[in-house]
Order: structure tokens, then sequence, then C-alpha cells
């Protein structure tokens, strides 16, 4: 699981206060011939120490400094560009807006007037007229380099597991009866669990009632046990797809294209019809309100010992530990009452847009883009991407000319490792690359077969994703003053309509966000056409 890097990654070496910097101890950057200042956790490796990066370099014949920013310091610096002997930062996560502005006043360079020194990123831009045109500004140029992982996995980011072993416990007879009348045996308990929404909910209760772990406490007052668990509004893991068996495409930007029009959730009258029910099953403490206020850490953390009787994630094996995972089955989307299914699609995209950005102080563009140029290449992606050949990433040797992910990593967790020996960054991993030159990861194959069996099928209909779309300047602006506290508000009524601290009717709620909704709906629909005409697809 490729965890966000900018919410993430923290560095620990050692600081230099006067540039805002933190490098390797020792050691003089004005001896190098670029410097780049990338964003990194403090349990992963110094770049200047991997073998991945000593191999570009040479390769190349560049000699290349990384130095490090805690995600605080970056996240608190309001001009990053203007750090003090810098040539490019990488993690750079700008927003469009910010990206369009530092181009426009030519503080980063337009990565497409060198793009002859480029052949790896050029071919990429020729091969998908798609990619191309979404990384572009309004004024046409592009300003940042991308990271690009397709699997198809962002779009269906949660899976429902249920603690199968709980509800044997709470069998009679090899059965499990329940008010509505339906009935549970053990033969049904396997993933592909056909559940109504009304039965989870029911199934929910059960464990909430009784001493599932058996240390004599039960319930919210005392008992470990949570019966329901997630990540209110994270991108995996979150509450979007129990929202969405209402009959919605919901996700958590509560935004997305149904037939070729942009389209709000908070519009439809279920959307509320929903919170009102799970504040039904709040105030029964089925749902804690550690839901709505722990970070992703907390909650794998907290799910280790499998004190979860359901959750949503986009895997059960990050969240509980080997010996527990046999436990956990997958439930499919809850169905309704007339047996109906529907989970939405997320708008988090495989084309991260502003990943790295070269600074036009640079003193040699074209070098340092021919350098970021072989990170696009197959081998050195999956290695950027997973962690060295040297760190046991993948087996030493190749096979049928493909690389080959080594899954035992001993008692640390694939994420553990992973997060230990992989910078990320800029990678090219599509089909263009898996099954040819480097082989997908076990889990990632798993995850795809899990989506295709039990979530996909489900999908809202004529429901897709909204990709990156390029806006003008003043759509930009106007995004920017209305997008961001749509967004709070929404999350805010949201929330406190489910925890039972609304202060605002929801026609009051439409009311006052009436005019943002119909703004951004606008916005992103024209910006949506355009986006189809120049693909020759309108």
């Amino acid at each position: 699981m490729k965890k966000k890097i900018l919410a993430l990654l923290m560095a620990a070496t050692c600081a230099l206060p006067t540039l805002g910097l933190m490098t390797g101890c020792g050691g003089n950057k004005s001896k190098h011939q670029f410097t780049i200042l990338a964003v990194k956790e403090s349990t992963v490796q110094n770049y200047n120490d991997m073998p991945v990066f000593k191999k570009l370099n040479e390769e190349t014949g560049k000699d290349v400094y990384w130095t490090f920013n805690t995600s605080s310091q970056y996240s608190q610096n309001n001009d990053p560009v203007n750090t003090e002997g810098i040539d490019a930062i990488y993690h750079a996560g700008f927003s469009n807006k910010n990206l369009y502005a530092y181009g426009k006043r030519n503080r980063i360079v337009a990565i497409d007037n060198y793009l002859d020194s480029m052949p790896n990123f050029k071919k990429i831009l020729d091969d998908r007229p798609d990619i191309h045109e979404a990384l572009k500004s309004p004024d046409g140029h592009i300003y940042s380099l991308p990271r690009i992982e397709e699997m198809g996995l962002y779009q269906y980011p949660n899976i429902l597991f249920i603690n199968k072993t709980w509800i044997e416990k709470l069998m009679t007879n090899d059965e499990l009866a329940l008010p509505s009348g339906a009935k549970l045996t053990k033969e049904d308990l396997k993933d592909g669990l056909d559940l109504k929404r009304s039965d989870f909910k029911d199934i929910l209760q059960k464990f909430n009632t009784t001493d599932m772990d058996g240390d004599g406490a039960v319930g919210a007052s005392g008992g470990k046990e949570v019966p329901l668990q997630f990540v209110s509004n994270n991108w995996q893991g979150n509450i979007s797809d129990l929202i969405a068996s209402f009959g919605l495409p919901e996700n958590i930007e509560h935004k997305t294209i149904v037939n070729g029009q942009v389209t709000f959730t908070v519009e439809d009258q279920k959307w509320y019809d929903a919170l009102v029910e799970l504040k039904d099953w709040y105030g029964k403490t089925l749902i804690r309100a550690t839901a709505f206020t722990q970070d992703q850490d907390q909650f794998l953390a907290y799910g280790q010992d499998g004190r979860y009787g359901a959750f949503y994630w986009w895997e059960k094996e990050t969240v509980v530990n080997k010996d527990l995972r046999d436990d956990y089955i997958i439930v499919k989307p809850l169905a309704d009452d007339n047996g109906n299914r529907y989970v939405g699609v997320s708008n988090k995209l495989e084309v991260e847009k502003a990943e790295c950005v070269v600074l036009s102080k640079c003193r040699d563009v074209k070098g340092l883009l021919s350098y970021f140029d072989k990170f696009y290449e197959p081998d050195y992606s999956a290695q950027l991407n997973y962690g060295s050949i040297e760190s046991g990433a993948f087996l030493a040797e190749k096979q049928d000319g493909m690389l080959i992910p080594n899954d035992d990593h001993g008692e640390q967790s694939a994420d553990d490792f992973r997060m230990k020996n992989a910078p990320y960054g800029l990678v090219y991993l599509t089909d263009a690359v898996w099954g040819k030159t480097v082989k997908m990861e076990s889990r990632a194959e798993l995850r795809q077969q899990r989506l295709a069996a039990y979530v996909k099928p489900y999908s809202y209909e004529g429901a897709t994703n909204i990709p990156n779309l390029n806006y003008s300047e003043k759509e930009l602006n106007d995004l920017y003053t209305y997008e961001s506290s749509l967004g709070n508000n929404i999350n805010s009524f949201m929330v406190s309509v489910i925890r039972g601290s609304a202060t605002q009717t929801y026609e009051e709620f439409l009311d006052k966000n009436k005019s943002s909704i119909n703004t951004v709906k606008s916005i992103n629909q024209a910006a949506y056409d355009r986006y189809l005409t120049a693909l020759g697809k309108k």
C-alpha cells in the first residue's frame, strides 16, 4: 500500500537552519553539480546512499546530491521554490494553481521546452495523449514531471472485510439467525459474503453486545472490540461505499461524472437519508467517534490485534497481523432491501501531476532533465517504486526478461520494507511495463482479483472518475475560492449529522452551498468537455 507521500514523509538527518534544509551529516553541497530538495520520511534511507541513485549518477555521469525537508517544514514554507541552494524539488506536490503561478513567473521551467533532452518522457507524451493533455497548465506548458503508476486500484479504494471468527462465535448449531429471517451458516463464511445492509447492521449490533474477545468487557463503555471501523475522509478505507449502498455514486469528494455530467452526490436526497440512518448506527455505538478523528496510522495500529468486527480498507493484510488474516473475509458491497448494490468511483488519479519541478535558477536545466528522464525507464521506475535490487526488493536475476518482486521480507511487512527502501516519485509503470519488463507484486495482483470479483461489478452505472483537467487561469482562481471551503462544509455537515450535532437542516445546508456547488460543477463540466474534445472523444 502506497501511503500518500506528502502526508507521511518526514526527514531525520542533520539540519541546515539557514537554508531550511536537512542533509546527510557532512558533505558540502557547493561541490556537487546538482542539489535536489526532497521530502523524506525518517525511516527511509538517505537517498544519497541508495543503490538506485548511485547507479543513476554513474550511468548518467551526473553528480546529484539530495537534501531533505520534513513534511512539516515543507508544508510551512510558503515559497519552497525560493529555497537557497537547490535546483529541483522532488515530491513537490504543488496545486494546479501554484504550479501555473510559478511557471507563469518563470520560477520553474516549462518541461515541454526541453523534450529533446528527455527521450523517455517525450515518448510517453507521444504514446499517451491523455497524459499529455492532463499535464498541461492554462498556457499549454508542462511545468512538472509526473508520477504514473497504473494498476486500476485507486478507482476502488474500499473493500469491506468482516470477522468470520466472531460470526462463528455467535452461531448456534453452526447457524446464525438474524431478525430479518436471514440465516448464515459456516458454509457462507467465505470471500464474497452476501449481506443486505440491514443484516450487516444486525450483525454489528451482536458484535457490540457480546464479549467477542472474552475479556469480560462489552460495548463502547469498556470493551476493546469495535463493531465497524474506517477512516472517514481518508483516500482509502473511508465511509464512501457505505453511503453508496443507499443508491449513490459516492466518493470522498462527493463529486463524480455520471453519463458525461459532473455530479455532486450531496444534492441527492438519498445522500442525506444515508446520513440519517448512519446517525442511528453511531447512536448505537456500532460506529465509534474514532472513525472521524483518527488518521490511517492509528487505524492500522489498533487493528493489528483483530479488534475490528468489520472494516473498510483495500486489503486486510495491512490491517491485521499475519496470524489473524484468515479470520477476515470479504463482504460484497452491501445490498439494499431490493438486493441492489452500488459502489462509487474514486477521483484519486494514477497520474500525479506535480511530483517534481525544476527551478529556473538551475544552471544546467537540460542536464538535470536528462537525469530525471532515466527515472522513466522500466528498471529504474521499478526500483524507485519498490526498492533496489540490492535491498532485496527484487530477485537478483531476471526471469523471462522481467524484474521479479521478492515477496519475502521476513518479519517486516511489505509496506514497512517499501517505506524504508523506496523513494517513490517519478515512475512510469503501466500496461506497457507490467508483465513485460516488470512483474507486478503478488499482493497487487491479489487486489486486482478481489476488485474484479467483489467490487467492480457493482460500480454505479455510468459513473467515471474526474480525470486530470486543464483549467483557464480564471477557472483556477474560482476553484481556489470555492472548492476548498465547499469540501470543508460538506464534510463538516456529514460528520455532524452522523454524530447527532448538526445545527443545520439539510435544506439549509444545500441553500448555503448552492452557489459553490453550481460554480464548481460548471467549471469542471466545461473543463471535462474540453478534455474530451482534445482527445477526439466528443
